[in-house]
């Protein structure tokens, strides 16, 4: 990785910015004696019309995210990533995986992007740090502002008159592009048929204040990518009895096994199941899915079951993920529960971190002495229920083992 260093704080905000535009991908941003330094690299590039398993990068966009650390203490910093992980609602990652969540209020608010620019080159290169699958989400609000400007400026605009720009902004198939651009003309006092390349800076920064109005600034609530979690200190018997009235992420589960075999099976290649890429796409779109539907799903599929039910994932593809419970989102459990999260570990068993290698993970559905019966999916290459012993063993050397049974918090 390139570094630079020795950067003001007044300054940093421009430099990331800079490399966005460049499109570097940050590595880390440091703060010390001299100032910040910021650690980059050329970000991996992706190419329409390809598969996903293409398109995903093979690295995390920031490096904590695939290690069993815990983020650094304090506030977020400078966000350098951002993603949708459930309905009107993005979550945004600093470069030391510090996270914080914008839920609630309206798009433009959530994403920081004042102007509701689609995503695409031209946001990438204004900044934007991730999109919610049609509109770029920006670092900050005022990024997100600040790039209403330079789109006005375009080539695409600058000749065209402010009504003209306004009717192409906001097309009359999405808008009522005649109230628009008469509010815009109103509360900016810049005639509707004066041409962009007329005016002043003054009148974009006014022009891009008004359009924030017209597209419908709400705020909604800003908060930690933490589970309110009152019952992280409570007897498991509480907390399990709690989780066990609430199995939504298993209604989820028993509805993607009762699919028919080909929907939620792995295919032979060349072909891959839509729907097994989709659960990387919702568990972890930073992981590049190499062996397409035939890679390790088995966490994807408890992440997908968790998040699409409204529950906090681990954000990462590998079994191990739920091991780390880096953000307390689960209730560690003394024994199997109905509806519980069981993760297995494959040897070796040397690394009491486990900051890689293999396991697998499923949802219990029933368990003796010495099994546990999981619903899950990649076992069997589909979704289905499938026995596990508590220990395997080869000999008197540990295979496999159950080294961890999880409950989601319910609050």
């Amino acid at each position: 990785m390139d570094t630079i260093t020795d950067i003001a704080k007044a300054s940093l905000p421009g430099v990331l910015s800079a490399l966005a535009q460049a499109k570097m991908k940050i590595g880390t941003i440091a703060n010390g004696d001299g100032g910040y330094t910021v650690t980059y690299e050329p970000s991996p590039s992706s190419f329409d019309g390809i598969s996903l398993s293409q398109t995903l990068p093979s690295t995390p966009p920031v490096a904590n995210m695939d290690s069993p650390a815990q983020p650094a203490d304090g506030e977020p910093g400078p966000f350098v990533h951002a993603r949708a992980i459930a309905p009107k609602t993005i979550l945004y990652t600093d470069a030391d995986g510090r996270d914080e969540i914008r839920e609630g209020g309206s798009r433009s608010w959530r994403n920081c992007n004042a102007g509701n620019i689609r995503k695409g080159d031209f946001s990438i290169n204004c900044g934007a740090i991730g999109d919610d699958g049609s509109f770029a989400i920006f670092p900050s609000e005022d990024a997100g502002k600040a790039a209403i400007i330079p789109l006005l400026r375009t080539a695409t605009y600058i000749k065209l008159t402010l009504k003209q720009a306004i009717f192409r902004y906001a097309p009359p198939s999405e808008n009522n592009s005649e109230a628009y651009a008469k509010f815009i003309h109103e509360k900016t006092g810049i005639a509707l048929n004066t041409l962009l390349s007329d005016l002043k800076m003054d009148d974009f920064r006014k022009i891009a204040k008004f359009i924030q109005i017209v597209e419908g600034w709400k705020p909604g609530i800003v908060r930690s990518n933490a589970p309110p979690a009152p019952l992280m200190s409570a007897a498991i018997g509480v907390a399990s009895s709690a989780a066990s009235a609430t199995q939504d992420w298993m209604i989820v589960a028993r509805r993607e096994a009762a699919l028919p075999l080909h929907e939620r099976s792995q295919w032979p290649d060349p072909g891959e199941n839509p729907r097994i890429l989709n659960y990387f796409k919702v568990c972890a779109p930073w992981f590049e899915v190499a062996g397409g539907d035939e890679v390790d799903w088995c966490a994807a599929f408890v992440n997908y079951c968790l998040v699409t039910s409204g529950h906090m994932g681990t954000g990462h593809p590998g079994a191990r993920s739920f091991f780390w419970n880096k953000k307390n989102q689960f209730h560690v459990l003394k024994e199997p529960r109905a509806g519980a999260i069981a993760v297995r570990r494959y040897a070796p068993f040397t690394d009491p971190s486990w900051a890689t290698g293999n396991g697998h993970v499923g949802f219990v559905v029933s368990w003796t002495s010495t099994t546990v019966t999981l619903l899950g999916g990649n076992q069997s290459n589909t979704i289905c229920e499938k026995t596990f012993p508590l220990i395997e063993k080869n000999g008197n050397i540990k295979e496999s083992e159950f080294v961890r049974f999880l409950m989601p918090v319910i609050v």
